[in-house]
């Protein structure tokens, strides 16, 4: 059986994603997955070992381009083919694939649930968490989502780790922070107070890590801009604790259960947060004003050292 899973973008909505097609390739023996991912992302689905071809979407690379990947998609002759990004231009490649099924999200937008055969909630405004809204796929293949917290292993990433040339430290806790996030309004401000802290406690080594370095950070290990999407999970599995604002590397800690801190501010965690709800070694500080600011740095210490098994 020969399935195409439609998901672009973004990089946390494809880990969710994985979470959900990893039960699929678990149950479904000889399942074969596509996946239509965009240019820059598909480190991540490499570093899963559960996708066997992957197609660019190249955005901006205009409508010849878009032609000639909905040609080759429609040679493959799927069984299968999921929009799970339910936009107008998924489903219309969705719909130019030609799959024997053609499915999508019940709660897409922009008309674009004109093009495939609705599955799952349609109302955006339910309260659901983000995997929560995809898991109806995978009954759709009669697989049955027992109660099982949907962990990925990347064991792809672990046998050809890129990270022993950054030599880090392997006798002490890697405490892993991500300051960074798409949306400012989504970014904490005392990043650089809590790594002050968590020196000065010496809770262990301390990294930051993302894409845009600087020097406001002291006492720690800058990886910014060193580490490839995929090595991620492996620094992300070798962490003692994440630290990250709602964005991608959160999900991440999440995949693979790693403790993490999630900091939320204008989203909700009961949508957006770690799965499954209320995990031990999750800790979430919500802004009862949703601005970010109004989480205190003594409250993430805190939860960091309870989560250290270090009480403050």
């Amino acid at each position: 059986m020969k399935v195409l899973i439609i998901k672009p973008s973004s990089l946390g909505d494809i880990i969710h994603t994985l979470r959900v097609v990893q039960l699929l390739v678990r149950s479904c023996v000889g399942i074969e997955i596509h996946w239509v991912v965009k240019k820059g992302l598909e480190g991540i689905l490499e570093a899963s070992g559960i996708v066997d071809q992957i197609f660019l979407f190249e955005r901006g690379g205009g409508f010849f381009q878009y032609y000639l990947l909905g040609q080759k998609l429609r040679a493959e002759n799927y069984d299968y083919v999921l929009d799970l990004q339910g936009l107008l231009r998924s489903a219309v490649l969705a719909k130019w694939a030609n799959g024997k099924q053609t499915l999508g999200r019940a709660d897409g937008r922009e008309g674009s649930t004109l093009f495939y055969r609705s599955v799952g909630e349609p109302d955006r405004k339910r309260e659901l968490h983000a995997i929560e809204r995809m898991i109806p796929f995978v009954e759709e293949f009669g697989v049955e989502h027992v109660d099982d917290r949907l962990s990925l292993c990347f064991q792809v990433c672990k046998h050809s780790n890129g990270l022993d040339a950054l030599n880090l430290p392997s006798d002490e806790r890697l405490i892993l922070l991500f300051p960074e996030s798409r949306r400012k309004e989504k970014v904490w401000p005392h990043f650089r107070r809590l790594t002050e802290k968590l020196a000065q406690a010496k809770l262990g080594c301390i990294l930051i890590a993302g894409n845009h370095p600087d020097d406001q950070f002291e006492d720690c290990i800058d990886l910014r801009g060193k580490v490839s999407l995929r090595d991620l999970p492996v620094l992300v599995g070798e962490a003692a604790l994440v630290v990250s604002n709602d964005s991608a590397p959160l999900h991440l800690a999440s995949a693979v259960g790693c403790p993490l801190i999630g900091l939320f501010g204008p989203t909700e965690a009961c949508r957006y947060g770690p799965y499954p709800h209320f995990e031990p070694n999750a800790k979430i500080l919500s802004s009862a004003s949703e601005i970010m600011e109004g989480i205190s740095v003594n409250k993430a210490f805190q939860a960091a050292g309870t989560l250290l098994g270090n009480e403050y």
